[in-house]
């Protein structure tokens, strides 16, 4: 048998101010003053971190072993660069932007991040999915169509390419600066912690909603087909409709190129993987199907003879600063901060994987200032927005790179293309670019599958994945990143909105309670009702809250109240009858459903102004009424005594005295919580029922303390207890010391029910100005309380 170890506890039950004061709780404030003047406080020590947080290089590369990583950072460096320069290039098409621009995006802003990035195997540099943003944009402020006019020597339609691609990259360039701000504004305010609200699910359904929007996109490169641009939700749609109609059209040589270039760089791309242990760095397949497919391509003429589809010139050189259109960007705001924030988060998550397997931390905040200033510095020479170029990041890193030494080699490749080599890349055909980036979507289609997976584990995952792919692919990237983000935020609200609270019994006698309908051998204490509830208590889940601690308890205590309240005037009525109609003993059958009738006639709203749900069932009680009480009979003076209120002995008679909330997994209460719970144990206190809160966090306790539900006499200290056994053994000691036998057989054979003229203060309630209640000062406390119950 296998054996359990055991444990015996011998304390005090206690309460929270019980414990607070024995175990000497320490009073702990730290004042806004102090905050504010640590906050802007300077000193030599603080002003040497900033600077090290605002340039991470000063930090590493005093400790760069030379000897050992300098070698490694070379290789790597310069194996990436072959893949960054036809990958720039590749993704330049997919933005609708000349290939040149690609190796801008790739050099410019890596002179940056060399300095300011805080991810030693990291390359910045062009990616797919900010590309097709970017492209949407480019082609909505500068169509196709704006630079065309019809030539009529030629009897054609001819289109002004040099104009067009100029116009697009400073339209890209201005763009990219707005991006840039964006970035630079909120890495400075702190903002990079807004990556935590973009859920797992979320990015892999916007990724794979983006990469089958890229595919479809890049089709008509590998057929070598004119398609319009569209812009705007299912332009997608629209797109891939008019690829289908004019694939009578393909280029068969552009798709010879793009199906060889597709196979050779897919099983190199196998064999890399396979092989990463074995080899000293990834086969740079890319740089290797460029060179061939350009010399063979140029070699043989085949753009004159089948009308190939190619890069073009690449112009030797870097370009002089250019200053962005400030005035477009009014138009540009909403695709700016959906790249703002997809890059840094795209960024970022690579990132942190990279630098957990290589034991350093990632600040995000740095991290979205290197992209900002990176982007902002490469706008003036108008390159689009970049974030992690992943596949040169991965070679780095397989290469055995180990510092932003290896992005730097990086940039000497590209700044050798663009000085001397770009010249000859001329007659490449744009058909093994699109091949390119379409092997290179391999893994982010396959994500395609992740429903089937998802749907198992968490169907509202499932349902954030799916939302999030059909709104990125269908309404367009911009609109499907606030879809997607806007309904990951629902999802959070629903399930902190709509918790299942619960019934708890206590386990054979034990402090540990469960659930009865899960566990056969929990069993519920006599008179005492434990919920549970999971979920921080807020505006938009009290309401659900309130109505599950009803439904769990058995009875609405408005309506118990207003049940109780009518007994006694029927009780009062029929005593005065019986005044006039004397009798030896007159029994009366009272139905509590037919005394709330009228009740619920006048007012079929609960406590919140919602519609009652359901009624708690009352069965039919049996009111005696002695011979003689019309005749003045006064009351013992041992009754009058008697602190207990009528209303509360009152039938309907409750089988509960105790209501305890375990709130062990409540981890915040705003002020709405606050009050609501508070007038809900002064509803129940009216009806008899004492409400315990148990096992409350300290941070609760704080927020219910400053929140004035112990002022406004809601609920007093002694109400809360350390843990859900500690307010059992205290209910069940107290109830020990009453004698509720005997009060109850005074009201069931009592002699008479008198109805305290004060009762009617509580009725008055009903009575208060509904405006006032409603939109009065909540400062005055005076007024009516202002929580709607």
């Amino acid at each position: 048998m296998h054996f359990r170890p055991r444990y015996i506890v011998d304390r005090s039950a206690y309460s929270i101010p019980e414990f607070d004061e024995e175990y000497q709780k320490k009073i702990r404030s730290y004042p806004h003053s102090q905050k504010a003047k640590k906050l802007f406080s300077c000193s030599t020590a603080r002003l040497k971190a900033i600077i090290i947080q605002l340039f991470p290089i000063i930090a590493w590369l005093p400790k760069y072993n030379i000897k050992k990583s300098l070698l490694f950072d070379i290789t790597s460096g310069i194996s990436a660069g072959t893949i960054q320069v036809p990958q720039g290039m590749a993704f330049a098409l997919l933005a609708s932007l000349p290939p040149v621009n690609g190796l801008y995006s790739s050099f410019y802003p890596l002179l940056i991040y060399f300095f300011l990035g805080s991810i030693h195997h990291m390359v910045p540099g062009t990616f797919a999915v900010l590309s097709i943003i970017v492209g949407s944009v480019v082609e909505a402020q500068a169509p196709i169509e704006k630079f065309q006019h019809f030539n009529e020597s030629l009897n054609e339609t001819v289109t002004n390419v040099v104009a067009m691609n100029e116009d697009r990259m400073r339209i890209a360039g201005t763009l990219t600066c707005l991006t840039a701000v964006i970035q630079i504004s909120l890495g400075f305010i702190q903002f990079g912690f807004i990556s935590i609200y973009l859920s797992e699910s979320f990015i892999r359904g916007f990724m794979t909603g983006a990469g089958l929007q890229i595919l479809i996109s890049l089709l008509k490169y590998i057929f070598g087909l004119t398609i319009r641009a569209y812009n705007g939700p299912l332009a997608i749609i629209y797109t891939f409709i008019d690829i289908c109609k004019n694939l009578p059209k393909t280029n068969v040589a552009s798709l010879v190129f793009a199906i060889i270039t597709g196979i050779v760089l897919a099983t190199v791309k196998e064999i890399n993987v396979r092989f990463k242990h074995k080899l000293p760095f990834p086969i740079p397949m890319e740089t290797v199907v460029v060179i061939v497919t350009t010399a063979i391509s140029g070699g043989a003429h085949l753009p004159q003879k089948y009308g190939i589809d190619v890069v073009g010139v690449i112009p030797l050189g870097l370009p002089p600063p250019d200053a962005p259109r400030v005035n477009l960007w009014s138009e540009m705001v909403g695709p700016a901060f959906s790249l703002a924030i997809v890059g840094y988060v795209i960024n970022l998550a690579v990132g942190r994987t990279i630098s957990a397997r290589h034991g350093y931390d990632v600040n995000a905040n740095q991290e979205m200032l290197a992209l900002g200033f990176g982007n902002f510095f490469g706008s003036f020479f108008n390159i689009h927005v970049i974030c992690c170029a992943l596949s040169v990041t991965l070679a780095v890193e397989g290469g055995g790179g180990s510092s932003q030494f290896a992005s730097l080699f990086v940039v000497l490749v590209v700044f050798v293309v663009l000085m001397a080599l770009g010249t000859y890349l001329e007659p490449l055909p744009k058909a093994v670019l699109g091949a390119l980036i379409a092997v290179n979507l391999k893994n982010t289609l396959l994500q395609v599958t992740d429903p089937y997976y998802l749907w198992k584990k968490s169907k509202l995952d499932c349902l954030v994945w799916i939302v999030s792919f059909l709104s990125a692919f269908l309404l367009g990237l911009p609109y499907g990143v606030a879809v997607g983000v806007g309904f990951s935020a629902l999802v959070v609200v629903f399930q902190t909105q709509f918790r299942n609270g619960h019934l708890v019994a206590q386990i054979e006698a034990s402090d540990i309670y469960r659930n009865p309908k899960v566990y056969e051998k929990a069993k519920e204490i006599s008179g005492i009702k434990i919920i549970t509830y999971c979920s921080p208590l807020y505006f938009a889940n009290v309401e659900f809250f309130r109505k599950k601690v009803i439904k769990k308890s058995g009875f609405d205590p408005v309506k118990v109240l207003l049940a109780k309240k009518k007994y006694l005037k029927a009780a009062k009525k029929e005593e005065q009858e019986i005044d006039r109609r004397p009798s030896n003993l007159v029994t009366k059958q009272v139905s509590l459903q037919e005394l709330v009738k009228e009740v619920e006639a006048e007012s079929t709203m609960d406590c919140n102004n919602n519609s009652v749900d359901e009624a708690p069932r009352i069965s039919y009680i049996t009111v005696n009424i002695p011979n003689g009480l019309h005749e003045g009979t006064q009351k013992p003076a041992t009754d009058l005594e008697n602190d207990d209120d009528p209303i509360k002995l009152a039938h309907p008679i409750l089988d509960v005295h105790t209501l305890i909330l375990d709130m062990s997994g409540v981890c915040f209460v705003d002020l709405m919580g606050i009050k609501v719970l508070g007038k809900m144990c002064s509803n129940y206190k009216k009806i008899g029922v004492t409400i315990y809160l148990a096992g409350i966090r300290d941070q609760v306790y704080e927020d219910i303390e400053t929140g004035g539900m112990f002022d406004e006499g809601g609920l007093e200290r002694s109400c809360l207890f350390i843990s859900v056994h500690d307010a059992v053994l205290y209910t069940l000691a107290k109830a020990s010391e009453t004698k509720q036998d005997v009060a109850k057989e005074k009201v069931s054979g009592a002699a008479a029910v008198y109805v305290n003229e004060d009762m009617s203060s509580d009725e008055n309630d009903n009575d208060q100005d509904l405006e006032q209640v409603m939109f009065g000062t909540m400062f005055d406390h005076s007024a009516v309380d202002h929580t709607i119950l």
